[in-house]
């Protein structure tokens, strides 16, 4: 090994002299093999040319190099040193030393890099004599990625449970935000937070009738700047508020999840909260507006609500890892405080308080005569109870909870918010970033003093349609209905000039939003669309694009950015297959051409017996526009006949479809009304209620002729009429089999009672007297002795 003191001789001629003794010598003869015992290698190549790495310069006389698992050593011999050493010492030649390992550590592949150096032959002439040479080679630490969690894929069935979800969450955040609203109009509340009000806020806060708009408008600012500033320094955040709900990946991240209840209080606690000024955000806010409303303030309460998204994408609950149990020092205990440890001196006792006489006299105090001496115990106080330190409070950086104000000189609402972004009239600094964890705005509900409520998202959001839309039920189908009914218990009963105006504002902020520049944005977009995105039964009937948006790299084009057209969403047309229009009334008219036609859709029956997917693929289906379709006219009835299908039946999907000359009655006994009567008929087929690729028809009524409908609507109710008397009469029935149960009850009892004769009722008298003479006895006084005999049990003589 390199390193070791000395060198190798390789000489072929007999030293005369060793300086190594000779019984060292026979002991290694017989524990070493001899050179021809040991198997011969091949040798190794000297490598030459100039290397990259680092090349250290040890000495013969240097201190062996300890070895290192990551690295490799690349050991030349140098015999040139060797030959002058053998010439001023005169020490002759010796064989080979070899040893082995004791361990397996060097592995198959270390032996390679001593293949081709030749350790027996004679040094070169251009070879520079010298130390050994050592090149280190540190091996490269192989870099372990990070395993990508992917998130778990939502199914039909659950996005549909999702967005129920999703709906009850909003109406329980409504509800809540509410109630928050009309307990900011407490009197008790109002009447504690009133004095924190000076009279120069009071003068600021109602200025005079008489300034001018401007004038009124920066004095009501200037008033809101100096109580915001006010409530900084008065009001703590000692809780944590309000913040955004998210879905968990696996049921086990719910559990032992602790939700934040400090802020779950009743109106009790709110008044309490009024007078001590602690709290969250979200109360300062609630508690602010109070404050304001007090002094005749016009001020809304507005929240940002949290609910549950129902999209799939979205950050996710944080994975629940297991608490690390805290590791206990060998001083201290599991309280804190310090714990006993045995063999220790204290100058005045142990803090166990255990006698000191354990230990001797003179090891406790040093000194001879220290025996004589009474030394009191005395034990160090017990340390207080550490203090809890305060979590800190991680919060987003942007609201749950802000007050409108309103400026009547501009008849307009503002918003001013005091805690966390200390701001007043900049709605663009309230909307938090798409990766806040959070917060996430979504729906932004402004309550009034009157407890009515307005939808004030548009004001606060920059890209209403393109972002914030989607993650609100208005995307749904149906959702705009879904939302109109769901504010409609907290709207005005009138509109007034300023609700019209604050109409305008939103409106004005929804048409001032820029065109999206990703392609992410322009998806179900209300306003643009691409024709990447058009959907299955989606036609562009226009090709005059409104702009461009970029859509990746391409060499070719000029400026190496793909360019993609952007269109208007009114360009987009919906189309249906000519029995979808069908069944809305409507027929393609005469000479039509489909307007796209897109290929069947594969059904579970079209693969082989086989298994194989080689069937013959069905022709597409045609789609047309409203515009190449018109209203259904369905053939008209003449003498009294009504057409049928090949089932017997009158297709009447719409209104429209009844045939001219004929009527449709609803009723379920109509076709039993007309087959009475001898009229010809049609069962109506309304529609087909399916359950999964299979449709049953829906019967309604029947199609008759228009002549014949008095008489059969008088059928109809002359089968009413005797439903009515079937009714009745069952009912009869019913109570006159109840009377005659109930009159033979009674004759049973009579009878039952007329077989008593006199001496029965004579018995029945008689023990009712006993009855009376043994309360008697018993009320009786106890003061007389036994003298008469009669002691035993309880018993009274006859």
């Amino acid at each position: 090994m390199a390193g070791k003191k000395g060198a190798r001789g390789k000489g072929k001629g007999k030293a005369t002299k060793s300086a190594v003794p000779d019984v060292y010598q026979d002991m290694l003869s017989e524990a070493l093999p001899t050179q021809s015992e040991i198997p011969e290698r091949p040798l190794k190549r000297r490598r030459t040319g100039r290397r990259d790495s680092q090349v250290a310069h040890i000495s013969p006389a240097a201190s062996p190099v300890e070895e290192d698992e990551d690295l490799e050593f690349e050991d030349v011999l140098d015999t040139s040193l060797q030959e002058d050493f053998e010439g001023e010492q005169d020490v002759p030649a010796k064989r080979q030393q070899t040893a082995y390992r004791d361990s397996d550590e060097e592995s198959e592949d270390s032996d390679g890099e001593w293949q081709g150096l030749n350790l027996d032959g004679e040094p070169e002439a251009d070879e520079p004599s010298g130390d050994l040479d050592l090149t280190l080679v540190k091996k490269p630490v192989p870099q372990i990625k990070a395993p990508t969690v992917r998130r778990r894929l939502v199914s039909k069935a659950e996005k549909v449970e999702r967005l129920e979800k999703h709906k009850m969450h909003v109406l329980c955040l409504l509800s809540h935000l509410d109630m928050r609203n009309d307990w900011c109009n407490d009197s008790e509340v109002q009447k504690s937070l009133r004095p924190l009000l000076d009279k120069k806020m009071l003068t600021f806060l109602r200025p005079k009738s008489t300034l001018s708009q401007f004038g009124q408008a920066d004095s009501l600012k200037r008033g809101l700047d100096q109580v915001a500033i006010m409530w900084r320094t008065k009001f703590s955040i000692t809780a944590r508020g309000l913040r955004r709900a998210l879905w968990a990946d696996d049921e086990k991240d719910l559990q032992n999840f602790k939700i934040d209840d400090g802020e779950a209080f009743d109106k009790s606690d709110f008044r309490a909260a009024a007078k001590t000024l602690k709290g969250s955000r979200d109360l300062g806010a609630q508690l602010f507006c109070a404050l304001l409303r007090s002094a005749d303030v016009d001020t809304r309460l507005v929240c940002s609500l949290q609910p549950l998204s129902f999209n799939a994408g979205g950050p996710a609950m944080p994975k629940y890892k297991p608490p690390t149990p805290r590791k206990t020092t060998p001083d201290t205990n599991d309280t804190g405080q310090s714990s006993e440890i045995p063999g220790m001196n204290f100058q005045f006792g142990s803090p166990s308080g255990l006698a000191a006489s354990n230990l001797p006299p003179r090891r406790r105090l040093g000194h001879p005569n220290a025996t004589a001496y009474h030394m009191p115990e005395m034990s160090t106080p017990p340390r207080p109870p550490p203090k809890p330190k305060a979590k800190p409070i991680h919060e987003s950086d942007y609201p749950i909870f802000w007050v409108e104000v309103f400026d009547s000189a501009h008849q307009k609402w503002f918003p001013v918010d005091p805690l966390v972004t200390e701001s007043i009239s900049k709605p663009r600094s309230f909307e938090p970033p798409a990766s806040d964890r959070e917060n996430n705005m979504s729906y932004v509900i402004a309550f009034e003093d009157e407890r009515c409520a307005r939808d004030v998202t548009k004001r606060y959001v920059k890209a209403y349609n393109a972002k914030t839309r989607k993650n609100r039920v208005e995307s749904t189908p149906g959702g705009e209905r879904w939302w109109r009914r769901a504010m409609r218990p907290y709207k005005h009963g009138f509109t007034s000039d300023a609700d019209q105006i604050e109409d305008t504002e939103l409106a004005a902020n929804e048409a001032r939003e820029p065109m999206p520049k990703n392609i992410a944005d322009f998806k179900d977009h209300p306003y643009y669309a691409l024709e990447r995105h058009l959907k299955r039964n989606e036609i562009l009937v226009s090709t005059r694009e409104c702009g461009k948006v970029a859509a990746g790299r391409d060499a070719s084009v000029p400026g190496g950015k793909k360019l993609e057209s952007i269109f208007r969403r009114k360009d987009v047309k919906i189309a249906k297959s000519a029995d979808a229009w069908y069944r809305l009334g409507r027929e393609v008219k005469v000479g039509e051409q489909p307007m796209k036609t897109v290929p069947a859709k594969r059904r579970p029956d079209d693969i082989d017996e086989d298994g194989g997917n080689d069937f013959e693929e069905r022709a597409g289906v045609n789609l047309y526009t409203e515009e190449q379709t018109e209203v259904y006219e369905p053939p008209p009835i003449v003498n009294g006949r009504v057409p049928k299908n090949s089932y017997g039946n009158l297709d009447v999907y719409v209104p429209s479809m009844v045939p001219m000359g004929g009527v449709h009655i609803k009723d379920d006994e109509t076709s039993r009304a007309a087959r009475l009567l001898s009229i010809d008929y049609s069962d109506a087929l309304t529609g087909f209620s399916f359950r999964g690729r299979h449709g049953t028809a829906i019967l309604q009524g029947a199609v008759i002729a228009a002549e014949y409908r008095e008489a059969v609507e008088a059928v109809i109710e002359g089968f009413r009429d005797e439903r009515a008397q079937a009714e009745e009469a069952r009912r009869s029935n019913a109570a006159v089999r109840m009377w005659k149960l109930l009159l033979l009850k009674l004759r049973i009892k009579k009878r039952v009672d007329g077989y008593r004769d006199e001496d029965e009722e004579d018995d029945e008298v008689e023990i009712e007297d006993d009855d009376e003479e043994e309360e008697e006895v018993y009320v009786d006084d106890g003061d007389k002795g036994d003298d008469d005999g009669y002691g035993g049990g309880g018993f009274f003589p006859e």
